[in-house]
């Protein structure tokens, strides 16, 4: 206690501090607690933001002159901020919502056993949900993380009221992956990432619209500059014959999946996904181009052609065009491009 403190204190055993002025000692020593809690606050914050920077040390990030592995390094940052945030959500592929959908040929045949006494309409809203958690970080070095992630794609028939708007397909896809960001480079670009994962995709429905499969894959990510390629070749784990309900899906969805995407005049971003099995000549191609509207909000326009665009659509030929919205881009640290 201070000298001040103390003559203060004995002015007012004697009844010779007006009360007025204990209660401006009162007020200011609250101003000091409320301002020791904040500062507090702020240094647990700053303490969280130095745990989520790389070592000193860590060779994935000693050239910080190349935009490359500057974008790694974000990216990084960004999820590990975003694991120690318990409010926030880490986005894994794209999120959007396309509220005008619109496909030239609908499956009829799928669509009569959701409502055999309708037809589909040629416009349906689309949207994906993709979030991943963080299960462990820096496996087998540091540079590796071990995630849970989930995906659900969605066709909804909003606006064919005659068959109270049914979800005509939507499919989920739970998958367990370890992630390895990387700087090896090769004729001028940069192996950001490799990715393990054990992967299912179904839609959830029974016989006859049954669609199922696990996969283990294994996505590699290139980026030079503006411009990143994804290589995804998969495995399917084989199932008997009497459990599986998709037996020559690979004859239509192939064996893995191409994307080479383009980051335009700053932000505006565009890509092409390729899929199929060239021998019978079924192929599937995806593109898509998103612009920034407002905040965190892009405008989105996708359009697709071939088959597997949706598990029960993956032996049908589809030809759809997609405008709507997307939330995360894909050139943070090439975190993603699909």
């Amino acid at each position: 206690m201070t000298i001040r403190s103390l003559l203060f204190a004995s002015a007012a055993v004697l009844g010779l501090l007006p009360a007025f002025a204990m209660g401006e000692v009162d007020a200011q020593r609250q101003a000091l607690e409320s301002r020791i809690e904040a500062l507090s606050g702020e240094l647990e914050a700053l303490r969280l933001q130095l745990d989520a920077l790389p070592p000193e040390d860590d060779p994935l990030y000693a050239e910080v002159d190349d935009p490359v592995l500057e974008e790694i390094a974000q990216r990084r940052q960004l999820e590990r901020e975003s694991t120690r945030n318990p409010l926030a959500i880490t986005m894994h592929r794209r999120n959007y919502l396309f509220p005008l959908s619109y496909t030239t040929h609908p499956n009829q045949g799928a669509f009569r056993d959701i409502y055999a006494d309708g037809s589909p309409n040629d416009l349906e809203v689309k949207f994906q949900f993709s979030a991943k958690v963080n299960l462990l970080e820096d496996v087998l070095g540091t540079t590796g993380d071990l995630y849970f992630a989930y995906t659900q794609r969605s066709w909804w028939q909003a606006y064919n009221t005659d068959a109270s708007s049914p979800f005509r397909e939507t499919n989920y896809e739970p998958e367990v992956f370890i992630d390895f960001d990387n700087t090896w480079r090769f004729l001028g670009w940069t192996n950001t990432r490799n990715r393990v994962a054990f992967n299912h995709l179904s839609n959830g429905r029974s016989m006859p619209l049954s669609r199922s499969w696990n996969r283990i894959y294994l996505e590699s990510i290139f980026q030079r500059g503006d411009w990143a390629v994804a290589v995804a070749p998969h495995w399917r784990i084989p199932e008997s014959d009497g459990d599986d309900d998709n037996p020559d899906i690979d004859r239509y969805w192939g064996y893995g999946d191409v994307t080479v995407a383009r980051r335009f005049n700053g932000d505006q971003e565009a890509s092409v996904m390729v899929r199929g099995n060239p021998s019978p000549g079924n192929m599937g191609t995806q593109v898509d181009y998103s612009w920034p509207l407002f905040g965190n909000i892009r405008g989105h326009v996708q359009y697709f052609y071939g088959y597997g665009e949706s598990m029960i659509d993956y032996d049908h030929r589809n030809h759809r065009i997609s405008v709507g919205f997307s939330v995360n881009p894909l050139f943070t640290g090439a975190g993603g491009v699909r």
